[in-house]
């Protein structure tokens, strides 16, 4: 989505909570009608924006593949943790998000939410995807999503 492409630099250069409507109106020149009517609020480009770069993580045949032929739960807990840990260090949209979540005010919450949820969708996904069991994914999403 071009949107989230255009909305990169701005969120990188003022972080989440300092994110205003009319440079989001700028940088994807756009009225307000306009965004509203595809977006919702800002907090639902913003989720949009995450969720779009934690697709490009949870999508990867790379990660499906390691840890497909790997049964050790602890091992694939391991392989999937340092490589989320590697993707989100090196993302800068994710960093920013992780890095500040902690401190985001209310008005966050249902974002925070939000992306809690997409991850431990994407999550579900990839792992149904490698034959995993309920139970197995109950316990991986517990320990990784919580782990940033």
């Amino acid at each position: 989505m071009q949107a989230i492409e255009d909305l990169k630099p701005l969120l990188i250069d003022s972080g989440f909570q300092n994110l205003k409507l009319d440079a989001i109106l700028a940088s994807l020149n756009i009225s307000k009608a306009k965004f509203f009517r595809y977006f919702g609020s800002i907090g639902g480009i913003m989720e949009l924006t995450v969720y779009h770069e934690l697709s490009a993580f949870y999508r990867s045949y790379s990660l499906a593949l390691k840890i497909r032929q790997q049964r050790n739960k602890e091992h694939v807990l391991h392989t999937i943790t340092a490589h989320r840990k590697k993707f989100i260090d090196n993302n800068p949209i994710l960093h920013i998000y992780y890095a500040t979540k902690k401190g985001f005010t209310r008005r966050f919450e249902p974002l925070k939410k939000a992306v809690l949820q997409n991850e431990n969708d994407l999550l579900h996904g990839m792992l149904a995807k490698c034959s995993y069991s309920e139970a197995d994914i109950a316990f991986f999403k517990q320990n990784i999503t919580n782990e940033v």
